[in-house]
């Protein structure tokens, strides 16, 4: 089989695309429960476009071919994308996707964007956008499904199940707290396709997207019914016989669209259009009244439960652990070292851990320029040799049964800069503020994002992501709906939410810097003038003594760093070895 080439790939679309009558295809980078990170199966824009990392979309016309980005990838894109223009999304005179689509077609030009992987609420903005212009959006057209030939199938590892001690409640509870919720809403059927929200809700673990321990499903849940769609070859008869004496009934993954097309005309149908793709919407708003509404396990699933909480501090300490002795590693072991090679020897250390399966994302191991690269992935094309003589930032995390972790790191191999001491220290102090913030009842993220920005803002600085973002229980290592983050995101902080701490600064073609560690919101007090909350660290790793400026900080901010490191080393040490621990106590010795 002859594999085509981007510019390849191009003609045959437009070819299909002059067939259709079609004037511009939308290609976002999604599939049909709208995950972040795709099985390779829906990895359509990388499949057209060369791009790999995890947010995305591009247009083609008859005659240009663009894709927009974040700046988390607008170095990453510029490196990997062929024959097509990278618009660097948010960028000062950078047009959105959208816009720069209205001022080149003209009325009565029609779109194409395949409404089996677009959400309901991105299609409806859409076509509402274009439709003031005269511009129609055909959302019933897939055009590269017969194009691509070399595609890989649809993942179908084993569906596990995990058991209520790790959970903290089981299934049958948690869809009692659906159902409830459902009533709020008047509504007597639910459909949910978002693969971690189903994960959660049927105490279902899988391995069908890289790193995200989650099963390609669907699930409808009426008040008496609790149908499951998924692949019959990914369910062992014990794992079957345990869902069906819950009450839950196996379909095929595919009979999910036939059974939408179907729903009882009378039924009041509760959905969250960001989470449902604009095919599974417009089925059944053809059949049964639709309440949009966010579904309830986002919420219930972001808001960790006791068990849950004991189990992420028990992983913080093994992780931790795991970081410590990698680091020692990388500081002191002769053996050569790459990007990649030192991948692979902190895996090797998260390995040694109790309930450890595999990495929340790949490891960002980024030397030199590379980690001004937000998602920088190293391959052997450009894996850099580690030498003693730059910044390296490692951004790494696991899967446990018993939670999932996400930390960066950001260490100096050999003499620090006085600017790299400044901007490190800088980013610790954006860190510290966040982590010893106390906030009434009422925050929302954005406003602790304000808190961490101030430092650089000061200096004329500042960082093209969000400060912070969600983390699941043995989940996607993002969740929502919570994060910290200048978009003004209208969802409350609440006890038992997991966020990350993550601010950075990025010096294009130089070095970047990140201080990450998960926090834990928890109560702090209540006053006359109602709830006060804070953060709780989660996360056990040190900073870096020689590249902390200490005339920047303030007596509190030592104090904070101080203690923190006493805790990093009195929580950690017991279970290093005696040559690491002699090194993580000079590391944490008082500033």
């Amino acid at each position: 089989m002859k594999l085509l080439k981007t510019q390849d790939k191009l003609c045959a679309l437009r070819k299909k695309m002059d067939t259709a009558g079609v004037t511009a295809v939308i290609i976002p980078n999604a599939d049909p429960h709208q995950s972040e990170y795709l099985a390779g199966y829906w990895q359509i824009l990388k499949w057209l476009t060369g791009f790999s990392g995890s947010a995305g979309t591009a247009v083609v016309t008859k005659n240009q071919a663009g894709m927009w980005t974040d700046f988390r990838y607008w170095i990453q894109a510029g490196a990997q994308l062929d024959g097509v223009q990278l618009f660097r999304q948010g960028d000062t005179g950078v047009p959105s996707f959208d816009k720069w689509l209205t001022d080149t077609l003209s009325v009565n030009d029609r779109i194409a964007l395949d409404g089996k992987i677009v959400s309901a609420s991105q299609a409806g903005s859409l076509k509402e956008k274009f439709m003031q212009k005269g511009i129609v959006v055909d959302t019933t057209m897939d055009l590269i499904s017969d194009l691509w030939q070399d595609r890989p199938p649809m993942p179908r590892t084993p569906a596990f199940e995990l058991d209520s001690i790790y959970a903290g409640e089981t299934r049958k509870e948690k869809i009692s707290r659906i159902r409830k919720k459902m009533a709020d809403y008047n509504t007597d059927c639910h459909v949910l396709a978002a693969l971690d929200d189903i994960a959660w809700t049927f105490n279902l673990r899988g391995q069908d997207i890289h790193t995200n321990p989650v099963n390609m499903a669907f699930s409808l849940i009426t008040m008496d019914k609790i149908n499951l769609f998924i692949d019959p070859a990914k369910v062992n008869t014990p794992l079957r016989t345990a869902l069906e004496a819950d009450g839950v009934a196996l379909f095929d993954y595919n009979f999910f669209y036939e059974t939408i097309q179907k729903l009882d005309k009378k039924s009041r149908v509760l959905l969250d259009t960001e989470k449902v793709s604009d095919f599974i919407y417009q089925a059944v708003k053809k059949r049964s009244d639709i309440t949009e509404a966010p579904n309830p396990s986002a919420m219930l699933k972001c808001l960790k439960n006791e068990v849950e909480i004991s189990h992420i501090r028990d992983t913080a300490v093994k992780d931790g652990r795991a970081v410590v002795n990698f680091l020692h590693w990388l500081c002191t072991s002769d053996t050569p070292k790459t990007e990649i090679s030192a991948a692979q020897q902190l895996l090797n250390f998260r390995k040694e851990q109790n309930a450890f399966l595999h990495p929340s994302f790949d490891s960002i191991m980024a030397f030199k320029e590379h980690s001004a690269i937000c998602h920088y992935s190293a391959d052997p094309d450009t894996d850099l040799p580690l030498s003693p003589d730059a910044m390296f930032l490692t951004d790494s995390g696991g899967n446990y049964l018993t939670g999932t972790t996400d930390i960066t790191r950001t260490v100096h191999l050999g003499t620090p800069s006085s600017q790299e001491i400044r901007d490190y220290t800088l980013v610790l102090k954006a860190h510290i503020a966040v982590a010893t913030a106390l906030f009434p009842s009422t925050a929302r993220g954005y406003q602790i994002d304000a808190m961490a920005r101030r430092h650089l803002w000061q200096q004329g600085l500042d960082f093209g992501h969000g400060t912070g973002h969600g983390v699941g229980f043995f989940l996607c290592v993002h969740e929502g709906p919570a994060r910290l983050s200048s978009l003004p995101v209208d969802i409350a902080l609440r006890p038992g939410m997991l966020l990350t701490n993550e601010p950075g600064l990025y010096r294009e073609g130089q070095y970047g810097i990140r201080l990450e560690n998960m926090v834990l919101v928890v109560k702090e007090r209540e006053t006359q003038f109602g709830s006060f909350l804070k953060f709780e660290n989660m996360t056990l790793c040190h900073f870096e003594r020689d590249l902390v400026d200490k005339t920047m900080l303030g007596a509190e901010e030592i104090s904070w760093v101080n203690e923190y490191h006493q805790m990093v080393y009195d929580r950690l040490s017991p279970g290093l070895a005696e040559p690491v621990r002699e090194w993580l106590g000079s590391r944490t010795r008082p500033l």
